[in-house]
């Protein structure tokens, strides 16, 4: 369990924000395929063993019992309404950064382009299932 510093920024995730997350070598695996589709967005690094990548995206929308068993095989999850996320601050030690920083003039990356560019990544790489 993280103790969550309510000091630290956070950013809740609901309309219009998502978030999934991910290990950080799928992830930059995931985020190389977005940004070839010109789709990358804002993603966080937090620390840890392993290190984990979380992508903001646009709304979240249903997916199939298939998408889902795939994305629990790959330990890809999907963060649910109103699940708190640590943003980077000045002083939180560097437990989080910015892979990729939002920037204003880009908009968020759709929810099911990157859902789909980590079960593409997944079947053509066995080595993150």
């Amino acid at each position: 369990m993280t103790v969550l510093d309510w000091t630290a920024p956070v950013i809740t995730i609901g309309e219009p924000v998502s978030a999934i997350g991910m290990r950080a070598g799928l992830g930059a695996e995931v985020n190389a395929l977005l940004s070839i589709a010109m789709l990358s967005g804002p993603v966080l690094a937090y620390t840890g063993s392993p290190e984990r990548w979380v992508f903001l995206t646009g709304p979240a929308t249903a997916i199939s019992h298939t998408v889902l068993g795939d994305l629990v095989r790959m330990r890809v999850v999907l963060f649910s309404t109103g699940s708190l996320l640590a943003l980077p601050s000045a002083h939180d030690g560097g437990i989080v950064r910015w892979v990729s920083a939002p920037r204003e003039d880009r908009p968020l990356p759709p929810w099911q382009a990157v859902v789909a560019a980590a079960r593409r990544t997944c079947s053509v790489s066995s080595g993150w299932s």
